[in-house]
């Protein structure tokens, strides 16, 4: 036997060869994929806003100052206390990373989300969390909780549309489909059902499953900080649509912020679009087309992704500020902890 026969085998071996040439070009194939649904999304949305730009009589725009200041404030406020569910949660896993860090952590992370792939919040809330001690299984493991929990609840808020008239036109026995929605997801709440599923995700992203999740009166809070999200949401929307002369009551509030979560959770899973690009502006004129008419949905469309924009790109940069200036490992009002009463 020769020496050169006692080497060990070479990990490139032509199946492992195979393995990765097969890995990588499912890769491409998903990104075009990606790619392809986007560009479909943009061009399709792009024409429906130019059409219904077109048909917009500008004289007929009674433009309200007040009421669009109310409506960017409602809707900055929302886009600004998106981080109180993931710093009240954080601390349920015994880490408590100080408020100016928890906050920088999830404002960068949304502005994260503008990156294709969905994966840079991730990321970036990890890295963000870690300069505190926080280990990248919790900082991730809060990120994948949260965000799930923000679909259910945005589910709880935005199924009861199925009642609204221009609906049950199309969806037959549209009280059973309600209460079925409704139904489902409060079972998805439960820890047990929603702690596999977040686990099964974290597995998915390649971290290890949360040894401890959550109990039932650890969602309270964050449950009720998403849900006067949702509501600033709508009615920022509303007084948007109100500013512009729409023909909108406070009566129509309700189906105003439960069509607003539709757009919010389209956008959110849309997994091809960054940040939803194209397909919260495509919800927008489904949605609030039949209520205000096509025209004033495409300036609110527009002008929604320009604010969005804008107020996620300001807190962005004031979260990277806070991270810059906040010491690590700094208590001091800091989420509270599992044991705080």
């Amino acid at each position: 036997m020769s020496r050169s026969d006692l080497q060990p085998v070479p990990v490139t071996s032509r199946s492992t060869q195979r393995f990765s040439t097969g890995s990588r070009a499912k890769r491409i194939a998903v990104a075009v994929v990606k790619w392809c649904l986007l560009a479909a999304v943009l061009v399709f949305v792009g024409r429906a806003l130019w059409n219904d730009f077109s048909e917009v009589r500008w004289s007929e725009i009674r433009f309200d100052a007040a009421l669009m200041a109310l409506a960017v404030a409602s809707v900055a406020a929302a886009r600004a206390i998106v981080f109180l569910p993931y710093a009240l949660l954080v601390g349920r896993f015994g880490h408590r990373p100080p408020w100016p860090g928890m906050i920088g952590a999830v404002w960068v992370s949304q502005v994260a989300r503008y990156v294709p792939g969905k994966v840079s919040s991730v990321v970036s809330m990890a890295l963000a969390l870690r300069r505190y001690g926080v280990p990248a299984q919790v900082a991730v493991g809060t990120l994948v909780i949260v965000d799930g929990l923000s679909v259910v609840i945005g589910m709880l808020v935005a199924i009861p549309i199925t009642l609204w008239d221009p609906v049950r036109q199309f969806l037959p026995m549209a009280w059973l489909w309600c209460a079925l929605g409704m139904a489902a997801a409060l079972v998805c709440l439960h820890p047990r059902v929603f702690g596999a599923v977040g686990n099964f995700l974290l597995r998915r992203l390649r971290y290890e499953p949360l040894s401890r999740l959550p109990q039932m009166r650890d969602y309270v809070r964050p449950v009720l900080a998403l849900a006067v999200t949702y509501v600033l949401f709508g009615v920022g929307y509303w007084l948007m649509a109100r500013s512009l002369g729409a023909d909108v009551t406070p009566a129509d509030l309700g189906i105003f912020t439960c069509a607003v979560t539709v757009v919010l959770i389209g956008g959110f899973l849309a997994f091809f679009a960054p940040a939803g690009l194209g397909v919260q502006e495509g919800l927008l004129l489904l949605v609030l087309g039949p209520m205000i008419g096509g025209g004033p949905a495409a300036i609110i469309a527009v002008l929604m992704r320009l604010l969005q924009t804008v107020t996620e790109t300001g807190l962005g940069a004031i979260g990277l500020a806070l991270l810059r200036q906040s010491p690590r490992g700094a208590l001091d009002a800091a989420p509270p902890g599992p044991d705080d009463k």
